[in-house]
């Protein structure tokens, strides 16, 4: 029996190291030697089609990358994405952001399933099914300076403009040179292999300044925490550090508007790479998205996706937007992933 647990063992982690290509071999790097790598793995269906090029934009799924940015986050919002994975693993995303007159609050949970995995034992006999379970569940507060409580429900002007068309923009005039948002996060990630379960405690921390013209800098440290054990083993959350620049460009009436972003993401068992995402709003109808990372692994260096405003359904009741996107990753021969999310603000 033991030798059929260290089995078992071996080819669950195999198998979960193979559905995180951003854990793959990449020069110099020392890939493979942190736990949880689920974590790497992109989930929110916008962020995801613009190569995770989102540290320094601002949404409900800011928690993911920079929880700062969520504190420059002027209205309430939700987000969800299904994600389509590898081998029929699948993830589900939840994210929930509250503006209040002291700042804003956030909770995001996403899991992820193997499915059924087929068992064997040490004489490669099928023996039945197990699978494993990855969840992780966190709790944000951000807060922007300086602030304005008489602006919740609304847009600050000094933001790249989000798409949507009913949510008013601050109107009243204020002198700013910048602003600036800081916020934490307090995950707890839990993991079941088999019969044997593991769990740790993580923090994530994020700042975001905002200057004139729009241009938004942002940097974060994320999945900073206690090592993950699984049987007599421990190994490291896969913490990581980003820095991202972004900037917006519109043409005359916002017929359209262009936003360019930029990352360069460090995690600690792989070397520095870089991410860029494109994204073209067009009548604050349609979102076209793009990107592209440097990172080397299994084919998911470009990214695709888009976007549907559909607020006029909304002309009724307490919402003032509902958005549906999608994203597409392709692994080369492993085949493509789908993304497909909602996001709804009030």
């Amino acid at each position: 029996m033991g030798r059929y647990r260290r089995k078992l063992r071996s080819f669950l982690t195999a198998a979960l190291f193979a559905a995180c290509p951003a854990g793959t071999v990449l020069a110099g790097g020392s890939p493979g030697l942190t736990g949880a790598n689920f974590l790497k793995i992109p989930v929110a269906a916008l962020p995801a089609a613009l190569g995770e090029s989102y540290t320094a934009l601002i949404g409900p799924d800011s928690a993911l990358y920079n929880p700062g940015a969520l504190g420059l986050l002027g209205y309430s919002a939700f987000s969800g994405s299904h994600n389509t994975y590898l081998a029929g693993i699948t993830q589900e995303y939840a994210a929930l952001s509250l503006r209040t007159r002291y700042g804003t609050a956030g909770f995001t949970f996403s899991s992820l399933s193997s499915g059924g995995i087929t068992a064997y034992d040490d004489d490669d006999q099928i023996i039945g099914e197990t699978e494993t379970s990855h969840r992780v569940a966190a709790l944000t507060f951000a807060r922007a300076w300086p602030d304005f409580p008489s602006d919740i429900g609304m847009i600050d002007p000094m933001i790249i403009p989000p798409s949507w068309t009913r949510i008013r923009e601050v109107r009243d005039y204020r002198p700013k040179a910048y602003r600036f948002a800081a916020g934490v996060t307090v995950k707890r990630v839990m993991e079941e292999l088999d019969d044997d379960s593991s769990a740790a405690w993580a923090a994530d921390a994020g700042v975001m300044l905002v200057l004139p013209g729009r241009v938004q800098i942002g940097a974060s440290a994320l999945n900073l925490g206690t090592s993950q054990d699984f049987y007599s083993e421990a190994a490291a959350l896969p913490s990581s550090y980003r820095f991202g620049v972004a900037k917006d460009f519109r043409t005359v009436k916002d017929l359209m508007v262009f936003t360019l972003a930029a990352d360069a993401v460090k995690y600690r068992d792989s070397e520095i790479y870089q991410s860029f995402g494109l994204e073209i709003d067009i009548l604050r109808f349609l979102q076209v998205r793009a990107g592209h990372k440097t990172i080397e692994n299994a084919g998911a260096k470009s990214t695709v996706g888009f976007g549907f405003n559909f607020d006029k359904f909304t002309e009724t009741g307490f919402l003032k937007g509902i958005r549906v996107d999608y994203a597409n990753i392709g692994y080369g021969e492993l085949g493509s992933t789908n993304r497909i999310g909602l996001q709804a603000v009030w």
